[in-house]
């Protein structure tokens, strides 16, 4: 069990200091299979001049087709890298490669791995020297968004986007909530956020280990009690098991989401726990979680389980990696947490051996688990340092059109039997629709050097059902993940964990400062408890401790953002 001084410093370590991981992107390099012309967009305004072949034209800009530019342009995109096994620089991609040659727009990549993103951004944005854009899933949030924008370091791009993004405009219409998700405080649009409608509506499962349970004949926990006697039964049965581990911490960037996969032990208390201990109730009033007595019964529920041995010790320091391999190769884990149960963390050959445990009962018979709002803030947004932004605009709204919207999520289209590239393939099991090639990847080529061949999850890409319907195949993936929100849909919370608060730029300054040390100081001292105890006799100060770093102006400026949208 690790003392309080060494768990200290460690989380210390985790959440204030960045690393900085120089990643390099290697793969391999195809000539692009030519695609079809996307649907041109109608010509608008009055341009004054035309081109040779009768396309009008803004300047050096086409306002339809293909080349957007007559004279090549480039600019600097530079963002959040999701994935670190995947490649930094799109530019090495099939599909951008091809874009950018039949765009005649050139775009220079910086995607940072997460572990230096927040430093790197930070000191960007201090420097001065904006990138043209940011671009990829959740590379900004809410609040930088808005900050940001409001500092005049992005700039709105609602007028463009009515004018040179047809594409676009068709998805944001067929999404009437979109544009309130993206438009800040000031009523300005900074932002496109990123999302692929597959119907999903929760975050996280709770899975257990169904082979240990029919072993030892017990069925599946139902409430907290439950759950604590099969935990205890799983290590007096298996000693070298791990009853149940988690991710305690996984990333250090306090404007991003973190995930905290214990979460779901909290809803079995009647708490919708957050990243950010602020939650809305069902009845529509927005709560600090972390000094409720439900909050306070379940981490000592915690630390009951980890004082009996029935929780990793290394859920404070391991990753994501150390997990995935505790699963697949020691298999040694009752109990854990994760996006969905099959096609993840454990191995095809193991999907069977676990399954689904519900939401847990509070003890006054109740079920909750919180529901995820699907689009992903920060997606791409235009910085003042751009020249001609309208070109930018239209050469992100120029692949959202159906012929190339499932590749940049998917892959591209490639024939039957392709193996050199993750991409689509021709379905058997549907006709007329494609598949991802994942199960074609030459046994001697890890995941992790497979080459994309299209962004995939770094692209910004809005895909709504209708085209995911029309062209793509259920995958694997999504139907785990769809059996996965299935379990759980009974018990949605009203609000969605990851709700977008709507903060005016004065309340943004004063909000990070309280929130960086608040959240700070409930992690260092919940994860303490959890793995030393002492809280009864702490609870008083901590308290106090919170009040003292402004705990009720912090909520009192989360309900303001609620209530103005709201009520």
């Amino acid at each position: 069990m690790q003392n309080k001084s060494t768990f200290t410093r460690i989380l210390t370590l985790v959440l204030v200091s960045m690393l900085l991981v120089v990643f390099t992107a290697c793969g391999q390099t195809t000539t692009p299979k030519p695609t079809a012309t996307p649907t041109k967009a109608p010509a608008q305004g009055d341009t004054g001049s035309t081109s040779g072949d009768g396309r009008e034209m803004e300047g050096n800009m086409y306002l339809t087709g293909a080349p957007i530019v007559k004279d090549q342009v480039s600019y600097y995109f530079m963002g959040l890298q999701m994935n670190n096994t995947r490649p930094g620089n799109l530019g090495d991609t099939e599909l951008f490669m091809h874009l950018m040659d039949e765009t005649n727009v050139k775009i220079d990549w910086d995607l940072i791995p997460q572990a230096s993103w927040t430093e790197k951004k930070n000191l960007t944005i201090a420097s001065g020297e904006y990138p043209d854009a940011f671009y990829g899933p959740k590379s900004l949030s809410h609040d930088e968004v808005q900050k940001y924008g409001a500092d005049g370091v992005l700039i709105d791009i609602e007028g463009l986007l009515d004018k040179y993004a047809p594409n676009i405009n068709a998805i944001r219409k067929e999404y009437p909530q979109y544009d309130g998700f993206v438009r800040s405080m000031d009523g300005k649009i900074y932002q496109l956020a990123t999302f692929t409608d597959e119907g999903f509506d929760s975050h996280i499962s709770s899975i257990i280990n169904k082979e240990w349970l029919d072993n030892l004949g017990l069925s599946i926990p139902t409430n907290t009690d439950e759950l604590y006697s099969v935990l205890k039964a799983f290590k007096e049965n298996y000693p070298d098991s791990l009853p149940m581990s988690f991710l305690y911490q996984e990333g250090n960037d306090l404007n991003r989401e973190v995930k905290r996969d214990f979460r779901p032990i909290y809803y079995a208390f009647g708490v919708n726990d957050t990243p950010f201990y602020i939650a809305i109730d069902d009845n529509d009033e927005v709560i600090f979680t972390a000094t409720t007595d439900e909050w306070k019964a379940a981490t000592a529920y915690m630390r009951k389980l980890y004082a009996e041995g029935l929780i990793d010790p290394e859920v404070f320091t391991q990753d994501r990696t150390l997990l995935t391999n505790k699963l697949r190769t020691q298999k040694s884990v009752g109990v854990y947490f994760d996006y969905r149960k099959d096609n993840s963390m454990i191995l095809e050959e193991d999907q069977e051996k676990f399954t689904f445990m519900p939401a847990l009962k509070s003890p006054e018979g109740k079920q909750i688990w919180a529901s995820a709002a699907s689009f992903a803030e920060g997606g791409f947004a235009i910085t003042s340092k751009a020249k001609n932004p309208e070109v930018i605009i239209r050469f992100v709204d120029y692949y959202h059109n159906e012929e190339y919207l499932p590749q940049m999520a998917f892959g591209m289209y490639k024939p039957a039997g392709w193996t050199e590239t993750e991409a689509l393939i021709p379905s058997e099991k549907e006709p007329g629709k494609y598949e991802v090639n994942s199960g074609l990847r030459p046994e001697n080529v890890e995941p992790s050097d497979w080459f994309m061949s299209a962004p995939i999850s770094q692209g910004c890409v809005l895909l709504s059902k209708t085209v995911m319907d029309k062209y793509i195949a259920e995958k694997a993936s999504s139907l785990a993940k769809t059996r996965a929100c299935e379990v759980y849909r009974p018990h949605l919370s009203k609000w969605p964990y990851n709700y977008a608060f709507k903060f005016s730029a004065e309340e943004l300054e004063e909000l990070s400062l309280l929130q960086t040390d608040i959240v700070q100081y409930v992690i260092q001292t919940h994860g303490r408890w959890i793995s030393d105890g002492g809280m009864e006799a702490e609870w008083d100060d901590y308290i106090k401790h919170l009040d003292r770093l402004g705990v009720d102006r912090y909520l009192e400026l989360y309900k303001t953002a609620f209530e103005r949208v709201e009520k």
